[in-house]
């Protein structure tokens, strides 16, 4: 799959339906599940198909491997690339809330950044003991205008959510129920067992009912969609392009960022 010059493949991210569960699986472990214009593109188009398939009444986002997501690709963390991920990464945040049937975030490991952001995007979410959630935005030159900014403070508080953005910290999955971020948290070895049980009590419910209450349930989200976009037109503005690439390269020479020229 090429997409306006970022490559990708059907294997990135895969599709099991299995019980009227559709198991959408973040499928890129080499690089922590990061996600570039052409994965979000992907992952917006199975929750859009999977939203009027009537084999499908539950939705589960995982990860393989050790992450669910580590957020956006920091090899394609060009100015444009920055931009371009933000804007594909925004329809699949819209195409979750939108979907007709709840969705699962089932946090298997580390969830940061745009992969945190997925996790804030979900009806519900149930995170593995071992899982860390939190932004890296600040650090890099980025910043979570899709969720960490605007929709994450109704989750947790103003002041924590601001935190979590300003220094890009991460927390630990206990930590993120006690604060409401996820709805349980679970040993490793039950995570995929406890998501299935809370799937299939939702099969048991009657289907609009079940998704009129999640479409009124998201009017804070709705709420927050302009100031994602307008989230979204002040990067493109006012991030200088030098700079993102000093995050980036800072961050792949695992060293201190110098932002001090862009003070």
């Amino acid at each position: 799959m090429s997409l306006n010059g970022y490559h990708g493949s059907e294997e990135d991210i895969l599709l099991s339906i299995e019980d009227r569960i559709a198991w959408i699986t973040f499928n890129r472990p080499e690089t922590l599940n990061a996600f570039g214009p052409a994965q979000f593109h992907r992952l917006a188009d199975l929750l859009d198909g999977v939203s009027v398939n009537p084999d499908v009444g539950v939705v589960v986002l995982t990860g393989n491997g050790r992450a669910f997501s580590a957020g956006g690709d920091v090899r394609e963390f060009t100015k444009k690339g920055l931009v371009d991920t933000g804007v594909y990464a925004l329809r699949a945040m819209t195409s979750i809330r939108s979907c007709r049937k709840p969705v699962i975030a089932m946090v298997n490991g580390i969830a940061v950044g745009g992969g945190n952001e997925l996790v804030i995007a979900a009806d519900l979410a149930i995170a593995a003991r071992s899982a860390r959630l939190g932004q890296a935005g600040t650090m890099i030159g980025a910043c979570p205008v899709l969720g960490g900014t605007n929709v994450l403070p109704l989750q947790i508080g103003e002041k924590r959510a601001k935190q979590i953005v300003f220094f890009s910290e991460k927390v630990s999955a206990q930590q993120a129920f006690e604060w409401g971020w996820v709805n349980e948290v679970v040993d490793d070895v039950d995570l995929k067992s406890t998501t299935r049980e809370w799937a299939q009590r939702l099969l048991a419910l009657h289907p609009q009912a079940l998704q009129i209450a999640k479409a009124g349930s998201n009017v804070w989200w709705n709420h927050s969609y302009d100031t994602m976009v307008n989230g979204l037109d002040m990067i493109a503005m006012g991030v200088p392009a030098e700079s993102v690439d000093e995050g980036r390269d800072a961050f792949m020479e695992k060293r201190p960022a110098d932002y001090s020229r862009w003070r």
